[in-house]
C-alpha cells in the first residue's frame, strides 16, 4: 500500500475542500445558521473516515466498499455541478483506487471518467499528467521486476567518499548493496540507522554498501534552511562530507553523473536499494530499508553463503 502518497493526495484533497469550507464560512452572517451541505463539507468528511482506515493499514477492496460507495453517492448527489469541488471528490476516488486497493485499472477508468464528466475544472486538467505518471510507474515496475539475474548497469560518479571509485562494476568480486538516496528524503533520513545497523553487520565481510545520490541543485537537512548549490556542482560536492558527517553516514556515498531516479534501474521513489552479487548481477531491486519485510541483511547472507564467502555469525 502507497500510503504516503495517498495521505499527501488526501491532504490536497482536505487543502480543498477546507477552502470551500473557508469560503463557506466567510458568507455567512454572524449569527448561527443551520449548517447546509456542501461538495466540500461532504467530502471533508469522507475524507477523514478513508484517511484513518488508510493510516490503521487497511488496504483490501472490502474495508473501502462503503467508502466507494459513499464517493459514488456524493458524485450523484452533485451531478448538476460541474465544478473544481465536485470534481475533486472523483480525484480523490480514484486515488483511493490507485494507491491504497493498488486497481490501476479502477483508478484509470476514474479519471477517464472524471475528464470527460468535468471538462475546463482544475482536476480535469491534471489527469493526462497522472495517467503519463502511472504509464511512467508501471514501465519502472517492469524495468526493476527484470533487473534480477541481469548484470547491473553501470554507474558513473564524479565524486565518492571512497578514494578513486569512478563506476560501479569497480566493485565486483564483493556484494554490493546500492541505496539510492538524495538530502532532500525524509523516508531516506529515516531509514539511516537501520543501514548504518547493517553496515556494522558486514564490516569484516566482502560487503560494501553504497549510497548513490545525484547532483540536485540544493543540499537540505544541513542545517536550518536549504543550501542552494543550483549551477555550482564543486559546492554541493564539497558539503557531502559535512552531510555524511552530521548525519552519522558510516557507509561510503557516491554522486553518480546518472540522475538518481535511474531509469535503468526502474526508479520511481527513493529509498531505493538494489543488492548485487559478487559476479556483478543484480539479485534484488526495489527494496526499502524501512520495510521489515525487505529483510536485506537475510538477503545479503544468502548470496554470502552462494559464494562461499564469510557470512557474520548470527546476534546472540
Amino acid at each position: 500500500m502507497k500510503l504516503r502518497s495517498l495521505l499527501a493526495g488526501l491532504a490536497l484533497g482536505s487543502l480543498l475542500v477546507s477552502r470551500v469550507s473557508a469560503q463557506d464560512a466567510a458568507g455567512q452572517m454572524a449569527t448561527p445558521t443551520p449548517a447546509v451541505a456542501t461538495p466540500g463539507t461532504d467530502l471533508k468528511a469522507l475524507v477523514a473516515k478513508v484517511s484513518a482506515k488508510a493510516r490503521a493499514g487497511k488496504d483490501q477492496a472490502s474495508d473501502y466498499a462503503d467508502d466507494l460507495a459513499a464517493f459514488d453517492g456524493l458524485l450523484a448527489k452533485y451531478k448538476d455541478q460541474k465544478t473544481d469541488d465536485v470534481a475533486t471528490i472523483a480525484m480523490m476516488k480514484a486515488m483511493l483506487y490507485a494507491e491504497v486497493l493498488n486497481d490501476e485499472p479502477g483508478a484509470r477508468k476514474v479519471l477517464l471518467a472524471l475528464k470527460a464528466d468535468f471538462p475546463g475544472t482544475k482536476p480535469a486538467a491534471a489527469v493526462d499528467r497522472i495517467l503519463e505518471g502511472m504509464d511512467r510507474a508501471a514501465k519502472a515496475k517492469v524495468v526493476a521486476a527484470g533487473l534480477p539475474g541481469k548484470p547491473a548497469p553501470e554507474l558513473h560518479f564524479t565524486w565518492s567518499s571512497k578514494a578513486g571509485l569512478k563506476t560501479l562494476s569497480e566493485l565486483k568480486g564483493k556484494v554490493v548493496v546500492l541505496d539510492f538516496w538524495a538530502t532532500w528524503c525524509g523516508p531516506c533520513l529515516r531509514s539511516f540507522p537501520k543501514v548504518r545497523e547493517e553496515v556494522a553487520r558486514y564490516q569484516d565481510s566482502p560487503v560494501t554498501f553504497l549510497g548513490v545520490t545525484s547532483l540536485q541543485g540544493f543540499v537540505a537537512n544541513l542545517g536550518a534552511t536549504k543550501i542552494d548549490t543550483k549551477g555550482d556542482p564543486a559546492k554541493e560536492i564539497a558539503l557531502m562530507p559535512d552531510f555524511m558527517k552530521a548525519k552519522d553516514m558510516t557507509w561510503n556515498v557516491a554522486i553518480s553523473q546518472e540522475e538518481v531516479f535511474n531509469p535503468d534501474y526502474g526508479i520511481q521513489g527513493i529509498p531505493f536499494v538494489a543488492i548485487i552479487a559478487p559476479d556483478g548481477t543484480v539479485r534484488h531491486a526495489g527494496l526499502n530499508p524501512l520495510d521489515p519485510e525487505a529483510d536485506i541483511a537475510g538477503k545479503v547472507d544468502a548470496i554470502l553463503r552462494e559464494f562461499k564467502l564469510p557470512v557474520p555469525a548470527a546476534k546472540s
